[in-house]
């Protein structure tokens, strides 16, 4: 008899969707509020540790990596393009369930992160550089922004994995692109500095815990059958 089909096969089923959390499937007609929506609750949560973290960040240091890795000013170009990225990857996928994963997936990094920074907040140097002309004006806008409380982990590094899954199923030469862009996004967190190399590993780790709760932990369903 088929296990599926067997009333103990069926029962231990139902038993495991009890476990999964019932979340709305971000399918096309969702795009634009996820990333409308799902954008201003990451800028809230990334802000909110720079006001309220417990103690004085602790101030990473380099490592022989970090002394190895030039501080390369004209990355930053490459490091905000993390943001295209991550509106790619709920815009363009085909596929619906990876596109609700790559979404929740980037609330559950904004989450956690936040509890990690409020607790345990970290930060680098700032570098000093070249405040002129247009690549200066993005890293003043950058500084006017960042926060000094988010080194480890790095969401720049986390965020970029869990959005290259959904990104890379685009097929065609985004299979090619995506791990391409991505490295290159992780690579910049270094050059420009905003991230010493032990927040690299931390980045990937939390993109780990993240992408087995979205996969696992969540059950997506159509909006009108929740």
């Amino acid at each position: 008899m088929d296990a599926g089909r067997h009333p103990m096969g069926q029962a231990r089923a139902v038993k495991l969707r009890a476990w999964r959390l019932p979340l709305p499937l971000i399918d096309c007609r969702m795009r634009a509020p996820a990333i409308v929506g799902g954008g201003a609750l990451l800028v809230a949560l990334f802000m909110l540790p720079a006001r309220y973290h417990l103690g004085e960040p602790l101030k990473l240091e380099r490592s022989i990596v970090d002394e190895w890795i030039p501080f390369l000013e004209w990355t930053i170009w490459i490091y905000v393009s993390h943001y295209l990225f991550l509106i790619l990857a709920i815009w363009l996928p085909k596929d619906d369930g990876l596109r609700s994963e790559a979404a929740y997936g980037l609330m559950a990094t904004a989450i956690i992160g936040s509890i990690i920074f409020t607790v345990f907040p970290t930060s680098v140097p700032r570098q000093s550089p070249n405040l002129t002309g247009a690549t200066g004006i993005l890293w003043q806008q950058l500084y006017s922004v960042d926060t000094m409380v988010n080194a480890l982990p790095s969401l720049h590094v986390a965020n970029t994995c869990l959005a290259s899954v959904a990104l890379a199923s685009r097929g065609g030469l985004w299979r090619t692109a995506v791990p391409l862009w991505a490295g290159l996004i992780i690579l910049s967190t270094l050059t420009t500095k905003q991230h010493y190399a032990v927040d690299v590993p931390g980045g990937l780790a939390l993109a780990a815990i993240c992408f087995v709760l979205v996969r696992f932990g969540v059950e997506y369903r159509r909006i009108g059958r929740i």
